[in-house]
């Protein structure tokens, strides 16, 4: 039969390409579909933890020097701010670079690669093979991952997480001079009604990444431009910071976001769910690559575990990533409230020390 696999990876973003690279090294046929032809931007904060170089460079994928490294964190709101120090550095990459490199490792691992190949459905057929319908071929798999990011994978079944008020928006800019404090630190900063984080990445630019309630967003006319003068308005601290760059000229959207959403299992049946499929954290807490990462490899191990006979113990990850997002949300909450996050705020130990146990709460655990 004409393109049929043992496992087809739908997706070929963060979760999806480092699911097929473990598939393909287990030894397993794979292949992923990727709707794009090629590199492109997504709305991420683009913050690599510890955890996740640590999963890149189980893959043999260790960063450029160009990628900075990322010492501190810095939290302001419109009156009062906090910061420390990771306990461990973290990188800062886009994901217009990082994809690329994950989908690239995979295909030189062995993975066959579907460049432009859009799916528009999927069943199982009663010889127990997926039937994969796409804007080019038919596939067929035995096995299919899910990987398509926060966008839900089916007109029928739509997640449903606790949180769906946000809309989000990312931006790159470029600084016209920036101290060396800047390199070495990501920012999350509030305003009323969301909040936003300014990463460093490559070649000297800064990801800039914000939530907005839908309401003030349409309040503003849906435009972009006047969504960031409402920002500068509302937070000083980051409009004298913006004052110093400007913006590259695109931005990506995003709309309907299930944060809150927690799958109970891995898999239902021989189907698949990776990173936001799996889990939709709100985003602060920058973890999302990690978690994507996390429960692609996890997924592959227990898909391998099922094929050889044994049993794959899920409830301690499902542990883990309960914990984590009942620490998200509670956080999530507190930022959705301006006086809430002020009164936080304003105490200046008891501050540091919530921002401290939030990250350390917040953390995926290492997990096969």
């Amino acid at each position: 039969m004409k393109n049929l696999y043992e496992c087809v990876v739908i997706g070929g973003g963060v979760a999806g390409s480092t699911a097929a690279y473990h598939l393909t090294k287990l030894g397993y046929k794979a292949a992923v579909l990727e709707k794009t032809q090629g590199p492109h931007h997504k709305v991420c904060g683009e913050f690599l933890s510890f955890e996740s170089i640590s999963y890149l460079n189980e893959m043999g994928i260790f960063l450029k020097s160009d990628a900075p490294v990322i010492k501190h964190f810095q939290f302001f709101s419109s009156r009062s701010n906090t910061s420390f120090t990771f306990p461990f550095p973290g990188r800062g990459i886009s994901r217009y670079r990082l994809d690329e490199e994950l989908l690239n490792n995979a295909k030189e691992a062995g993975v066959d690669v579907f460049r432009g190949v859009c799916m528009r459905s999927y069943h199982e057929e009663e010889n127990k093979l997926f039937r994969i319908q796409t804007n080019e071929n038919d596939f067929y798999a035995r096995h299919v991952f899910i990987a398509t990011g926060k966008h839900d994978h089916s007109k029928e079944y739509k997640r449903q997480g606790k949180d769906h008020s946000y809309l989000g928006f990312k931006t790159h800019l470029h600084f016209k001079s920036r101290s060396n404090d800047l390199r070495e630190t990501t920012i999350l900063f509030t305003f009323p009604g969301g909040y936003g984080g300014i990463c460093p990445i490559e070649n000297d630019m800064m990801n800039l990444c914000f939530v907005i309630d839908k309401r003030i967003y349409k309040s503003l006319n849906g435009n972009f431009d006047s969504a960031i003068a409402y920002l500068r308005l509302h937070n000083p601290k980051l409009d004298s910071i913006l004052q110093q760059a400007s913006l590259t000229g695109h931005f990506c959207a995003i709309s309907h976001i299930p944060y809150g959403f927690l799958r109970p299992q891995n898999n239902i049946g021989n189907e698949y769910f990776l990173g936001d499929q799996r889990m939709v954290i709100p985003s602060f807490t920058g973890d999302g690559m990690a978690i994507a990462l996390s429960t692609a490899k996890n997924s592959v191990y227990e898909f391998d575990y099922r094929q050889r006979g044994s049993t794959y113990k899920t409830e301690p990850i499902q542990r883990i990533l309960k914990k984590q997002m009942s620490w998200a949300l509670m956080a999530n909450s507190i930022l959705k409230s301006s006086w809430a996050t002020e009164v936080v705020l304003s105490i200046p130990n008891f501050s540091s020390f919530f921002i401290k146990t939030i990250f350390q709460q917040t953390r995926i655990a290492k997990i096969q």
